[in-house]
């Protein structure tokens, strides 16, 4: 049966991927490093075992990149 949870993980798998295919396609060093930053974020959010773990690294990510 499948729940919410793997409905997220694979979300943020997804958005991973997408993430890394983006950064694979630029060609500006800055652009590239925010997309696998941004990539990272999403893995950490489809592997955390807590609903609420990187909370704060995702706000202060998204406001520092």
């Amino acid at each position: 049966m499948r729940t919410d949870d793997d409905d997220d993980r694979e979300y943020y798998n997804r958005r991973a991927e997408a993430e890394i295919e983006a950064a694979s396609a630029t060609e500006n060093p800055a652009a590239c490093r925010a997309h696998y930053q941004m990539a990272e974020l999403y893995l950490e959010r489809a592997y955390s075992d807590d609903d609420g773990a990187g909370d704060g690294a995702a706000s202060g990510g998204a406001a520092g990149a």
